[in-house]
């Protein structure tokens, strides 16, 4: 059974890079336990549909695409970025409210300098579609 999606959705995604230096479990570590502890109940408090992160470490990124598309995928299609994440949300606004709040710009915001490196991570922004969730069809 299908369930519908009724609202139009948002998303801002980051492609996030470790800062020099840094190793990659502990920057792992810290986005997941530290930088998001800072920042979940914030999103939360602002209507954030979803706050996600994709880890692409090198014992998964380039061998786990390596075996599902063997020799077919060009080293240079593997994307390099240490992390992916996502946050959606359903109006402009509520992703603003977030980065307008002085816990934001006095915590989170500053926090970027323990673990990123500003001069490679990118940012896409854009609507937001789900077409499977929680195993169903969403149409």
């Amino acid at each position: 059974m299908a369930t519908h999606q009724t609202q139009k959705l948002y998303a801002i995604t980051i492609f996030g890079y470790k800062k020099e230096g840094m190793s990659e479990a502990d920057y792992h570590d810290y986005i997941s336990k530290t930088h998001a502890g800072h920042l979940k109940a914030l999103l939360a408090k602002n209507d954030i549909v979803s706050y996600t992160m994709q880890h692409n470490s090198t014992e998964t990124n380039k061998p786990l695409l390596e075996k599902v598309y063997g020799d077919k995928l060009p080293t240079a299609s593997i994307y390099d970025c240490d992390a992916t994440i996502q946050i959606v949300f359903k109006d402009i606004e509520d992703y603003l409210r977030v980065r307008q709040d002085p816990h934001f710009t006095s915590v989170v915001n500053p926090d970027h300098l323990n673990f990123a490196d500003p001069n490679k991570t990118r940012f896409a922004m854009g609507w937001f579609e789900v077409h499977i969730k929680d195993g169903q069809v969403v149409s």
